[in-house]
């Protein structure tokens, strides 16, 4: 039985689209507005960040309640605190606005007609990215490609979620209904502070690290430090543990650790403060393009074969995992 989709009227100040739409009486929009309560853990600032009053934010929550035929949050002086029922309405609402959001961006692309390529990487990369788009919109293709520039970790949330068509990754990639081209394989490098003892060296090998602390990472970002890549181990000795890129460089231009790096892309030069060496008898990364299957539409054949041809290293796929990889580049086409 298919359930109908219906419009509700959109709170003073909050913009319109997606949110407007329901499933039976339940609203997604109410969903939206309850996670930000859950969130704040107050009405009023809830409020706030929806840009919406306090009164039209309640009755929109006491509706859900309604709707769902239970108490989701329990109203204090001090603010609002979740119920059991709540706890299981934030997860799954979280989930129900991921998806929503997801059928938005591959719906609207869909849409379009000769709709552009939009590829993907990390903000180290972003003058490759360039170089990469440029070359490609010279050459007036149908489907002209454009720039989205992330973080090392979501690339290939964006391709699932519709945001982006292909990723630049150096990151392993398994099957998930991925596939992929090796660009060409890079000799990990190693940042340093401008001041430190090693910056003045053309190149590094890693018995140069012995005795340095070695820049650690929490969470994602850490696939230069996969102790798959290290059989020996990883070179110098534990160092500070980061979360971010910001984090990362200020340890560095401090002289507190070194850290692994992929080389400066684009021909651009390490971050200021820091110098970035080739590590001479490193692992070498492989550089890909990744794009999901099912939606390998005609601008990303075009995209990815130009860019195989344009930007390849001769002699570089030839390397263990390249090969492999390689047909798959060849039938885009």
């Amino acid at each position: 039985m298919e359930v109908p989709f219906r419009h509700g009227p959109m709170p003073r100040g909050h913009a319109s689209g997606w949110e407007d739409a329901c499933m039976g009486d339940v609203e997604i929009r109410q969903v939206h507005y309850f996670i930000a309560v859950a969130e704040e853990g107050n009405f009023t600032r809830a409020a706030q960040r929806l840009s919406m009053t306090q009164p039209a934010l309640s009755r929109a929550i006491l509706a859900l309640e309604k709707a769902v035929g239970a108490t989701l949050l329990l109203r204090t002086p001090k603010g609002a605190t979740l119920t059991a029922a709540g706890h299981a309405m934030l997860e799954e609402g979280r989930s129900l606005l991921a998806q929503a959001g997801n059928v938005t961006s591959r719906v609207r692309r869909a849409a379009e007609r000769n709709a552009s390529v939009t590829l993907t990487g990390p903000g180290c990369d972003a003058a490759l990215l360039d170089r990469m788009v440029r070359s490609y919109n010279e050459a007036d293709p149908a489907h002209p490609a454009r720039t989205a520039v992330g973080t090392i970790d979501d690339q290939l949330g964006r391709l699932r979620s519709g945001q982006a068509d292909i990723a630049l990754v150096r990151a392993p990639v398994g099957g998930n209904g991925l596939s992929s081209v090796v660009l060409r394989r890079e000799r990990i490098s190693v940042l340093v502070g401008a001041r430190h003892r090693l910056a003045g060296a053309k190149t590094l090998r890693v018995a140069d690290l012995a005795g340095e602390p070695l820049l650690g990472w929490q969470g994602p970002g850490a696939q230069l430090n996969d102790p798959n890549l290290w059989p020996d181990g990883l070179p110098g000795t534990p160092g500070p543990q980061v979360s971010d890129g910001l984090q990362m460089l200020a340890v560095v231009r401090l002289g507190q650790a070194v850290a692994l790096a992929a080389p400066p892309s684009g021909g651009g030069g390490a971050p200021e403060g820091t110098v970035s060496i080739r590590l001479a008898d490193g692992p070498a990364v492989p550089l890909r393009l990744v794009w999901p299957k099912e939606r390998t539409t005609p601008g990303i054949r075009s995209f990815v074969r130009h860019t195989v041809t344009a930007f390849r290293q001769p002699g570089r796929t030839g390397a263990p995992g390249g090969t492999a990889e390689t047909p798959s580049a060849a039938r885009a086409g």
